[in-house]
């Protein structure tokens, strides 16, 4: 195994080099300038090169002072990462929740209150955001995102195999049967939110026929706001099932031809490994398997 420099001085050099100031480093550790300069003149003869160009009033990094930075930041971030997985739940009474918008608003949220009564011991916190949750510091104890499930460094438990189908408002087809190719003549909304290209060429081999471009009248980046212009009657769209149930239960939606395609990306639940086994995510985790059940029926 080879030799490491001190921890110490890497502490130094790290926070010297991501300010360029060993003032700025001595104050972020607490310690004087002078012991700064130390740690790094250390570093540099353990390394047998120089990391920093001095001058008067200022430093800057030299070629290989910007290589090592970039590798040292790294390394320090996920020693605080691993450090961070296992550090005592400063409230283990919360649990926060970040999800993607669309399934927050249009699934998650009108079910939240089932897991509320069965657990009133637990002060529920949801985030929704398309960003996934780093938990480094975020307070985020599990994440429900819409993708692959390949999330490096985090455990993924598949939620719910996503199906797309077409749906319109009754208005937009009188609420009379359609063809094939009267669904293809029809003014489409396109769901830009996730990667659907491929369902998007499935959803037209199973249909039949083509869909041209002279039918697709308005692009939309998000799934909530994509439901409510097909509510609006704008026109139809290849929707994710989640996102609709509840509107074709309720007849407000339609579903104007019985054909559906697998989604190329699915629901996961994700999170640390060691966040899976706390009380509250367990709890969690437990009462939305048991919801999503409904939409497999």
């Amino acid at each position: 195994m080879q030799k490491l420099p001190p921890l110490r001085a890497l502490q130094a050099f790290r926070y010297a080099a991501r300010e360029l100031s060993f003032k700025s480093a001595a104050e972020a550790l607490s310690i004087s300038q002078a012991a700064v300069s130390t740690h790094i003149r250390g570093l540099e003869d353990f390394l047998g090169l120089k990391l920093f160009v001095r001058m008067t009033r200022e430093v800057e990094l030299t070629h290989e002072g910007r290589v090592l930075s970039g590798y040292v930041e790294t390394g320090f971030q996920e020693l605080e990462r691993g450090v961070a997985l296992f550090r005592p739940d400063s409230d283990p009474g919360r649990l926060t929740v970040a999800t993607v918008p669309s399934f927050a608003s249009r699934w998650l949220v009108p079910r939240i209150e089932s897991f509320q009564r069965a657990h009133p011991e637990i002060r529920l916190s949801l985030q929704p955001n398309l960003q996934l949750a780093s938990f480094q510091g975020d307070g985020v104890d599990l994440a429900i995102r819409f993708g692959k499930g390949d999330y490096p460094g985090l455990e993924s438990r598949l939620l719910l195999a996503e199906k797309l189908m077409p749906v319109c408002h009754g208005m937009l087809v009188d609420n009379k049967p359609v063809t094939r190719e009267s669904l293809a003549r029809l003014p489409w909304l396109i769901d830009e939110s996730a990667d659907l290209e491929s369902s998007w060429t499935d959803f037209q081999e199973k249909l039949g026929t083509q869909i041209p471009d002279s039918s697709i009248i308005l692009r939309v980046n998000e799934g909530a706001t994509l439901v409510e212009a097909v509510l609006a009657g704008r026109g139809i769209a290849l929707m994710r099932y989640s996102l609709v149930a509840d509107l074709l239960k309720t007849g407000l939606l339609r579903c104007p031809m019985d054909i559906s395609v697998p989604a190329e990306y699915q629901y996961y639940l994700v999170a640390p490994e060691a966040k899976f086994r706390t009380d509250k995510v367990r709890a969690f985790v437990s009462w939305i398997i048991g919801e999503v059940s409904s939409l497999r029926e």
